[in-house]
């Protein structure tokens, strides 16, 4: 009688290491408190708005896009299908276009990317596949098949740097300059 009980106690031990083997491999556990907020999302996205920069009241730039991601964190802004306009001093504009731009909350600086083209209301065009605006020295930093139009003449070249008036430049690797020329 006694091997008996001891073989239903040990069954009914193996028994119930099994149900609680299982129980503890198939149960759900609710979220923890921090893996909640990892699973919220990082940006706020809108659409239809327009992001601008005065000083002293003036207009530096105003921007559009598509879409328009707000990071909580850092405040960065990032714009999908950008348009905008960079107003100059003298009371002219360069009309903006980038498929990827990012906005530097601290420094107001544009980081574009992605088919940019400037064009300026006294007619010089560029084009790139990279660009930056620094807002503090109102300078145009390029990169990626530079290609800048004014007049007749044509320069081409891998980087270039401009003030927002296109009056200095300065291009770097492959520099190339046709005057006279097909514009397009």
């Amino acid at each position: 009688m006694k091997s008996k009980h001891k073989v239903w106690l040990v069954s009914l031990l193996v028994l119930a290491m099994l149900a609680s083997g299982l129980y503890y491999i198939l149960r759900e556990e609710p979220l923890q408190e921090a893996n909640r907020q990892e699973s919220v999302v990082s940006r706020m996205a809108f659409t239809g708005s327009k992001l601008t920069e005065d000083q002293d009241g003036k207009r530096i730039w105003e921007l559009t896009a598509r879409v328009m991601e707000v990071d909580p964190k850092t405040r960065w802004v990032y714009f999908t299908d950008l348009e905008g306009v960079l107003f100059r001093a003298d009371g002219t504009k360069i009309d903006i276009k980038a498929q990827k731009a990012v906005v530097d909350p601290q420094t107001r600086n544009i980081e574009m990317s992605g088919s940019i083209r400037m064009v300026a209301s006294d007619g010089a065009a560029f084009t790139a596949e990279k660009g930056n605006y620094v807002a503090n020295s109102r300078k145009i930093f390029a990169s990626g098949a530079v290609k800048l139009t004014q007049g007749d003449s044509v320069l081409t070249a891998n980087e270039l740097e401009t003030d927002d008036k296109f009056e200095m430049i300065v291009v770097r690797g492959n520099a190339r300059i046709v005057k006279g020329g097909p514009t397009e």
